[in-house]
């Protein structure tokens, strides 16, 4: 019933527009441009989000590997920072290497072990304890920073710039102005007293800070080894 498939097609090319029935229009469930930028509300949001993530993510795994709840980090609020920060600062430093995903990788696993790092380094240094250990791991250093952890940085830190984030940023943008100004004080204001808080009362307690407790029991029993 196509009177334009006999022999009317030009330069074989077949004439959309004289077409009788209307073309179905197509919509994309999913757009992410990953090259975006972002505004200052969204990396606020972001920095939040990637925090809570991060602490859902620390809290799963002991939930799961010993069946107890343990309140990860220093702060008592549902949130690690260090996450918050890592996905941040790798969505604006390195926005000029987008396109190179391999590179994003190496620099996120680079810049994200260096504030875990640093972040143990102040904590054991000033706090005098342990969050985490990483002795015993492959390639770690001074049980601060491992191999496996970088890795998981890296993969995290294209996960976040090329997926998560265009994501996040698409479903902040539907959420009204005034909204968004009021969610980032409100989190910010919780964040802050939180800080000061745990400043001189840090969150501790059976798998949160007994690391060092069971660093130094391992020592106990390598020395006795050695001495038998």
């Amino acid at each position: 019933n196509d009177t334009y498939l006999e022999g009317e097609v030009v330069n074989d090319s077949y004439p959309m527009d004289k077409f009788s029935i209307p073309r179905r229009e197509y919509r994309e469930w999913l757009h992410i441009n990953y090259k975006r930028d972002y505004t200052i509300k969204t990396y606020i949001l972001l920095f939040f989000t990637f925090s809570i993530a991060g602490w859902l993510w620390e809290v799963s795994l002991h939930l799961f590997s010993d069946g107890i709840f343990v309140n990860r980090g220093t702060l008592f609020g549902p949130w690690l920072p260090i996450y918050g920060w890592g996905g941040v600062l790798i969505l604006i430093l390195f926005k000029p290497f987008r396109k190179k995903p391999w590179l994003t990788f190496l620099l996120s696993a680079l810049i994200c072990g260096t504030i875990e790092y640093g972040t143990a380094w102040y904590l054991e240094t000033f706090k005098h304890m342990r969050w985490w250990d990483y002795t015993g791991y492959f390639l770690n250093i001074d049980g601060r920073v491992c191999l496996e952890g970088l890795l998981f940085f890296g993969l995290g830190g294209c996960g976040f710039t090329y997926i998560a984030a265009p994501i996040l940023d698409n479903l902040y943008r539907k959420i009204a102005l005034p909204i968004q100004s009021i969610a980032c004080i409100v989190l910010i204001l919780f964040f802050l007293i939180d800080n000061i808080y745990s400043h001189n009362h840090p969150n501790t307690g059976h798998g949160i800070t007994d690391y060092q407790t069971y660093k130094d029991t391992y020592t106990i029993k390598e020395r006795m080894i050695y001495n038998v």
